[in-house]
């Protein structure tokens, strides 16, 4: 499934220039161009949010 920059927005509860942010400074897939569209897939979204969480989910009390 492909996401545009509005869905992703949403879905992430994030503006469309802090995405662009994130994708200038290498912390975000970056977008593929169709057209004059920008999409991300869905598999690539959900890797940047296991590796985003990584440490969060590993984390145990002790």
């Amino acid at each position: 499934m492909l996401l545009d920059k509005a869905t992703l927005c949403e879905r992430l509860n994030i503006s469309p220039r802090t995405i662009e942010n994130m994708v200038k400074d290498g912390s975000f897939p970056p977008p593929v161009r169709v057209g004059k569209y920008v999409y991300w897939s869905e598999v690539a979204i959900r890797g940047w949010q296991r590796r985003l969480f990584a440490a969060q989910e590993a984390w145990t009390s002790h």
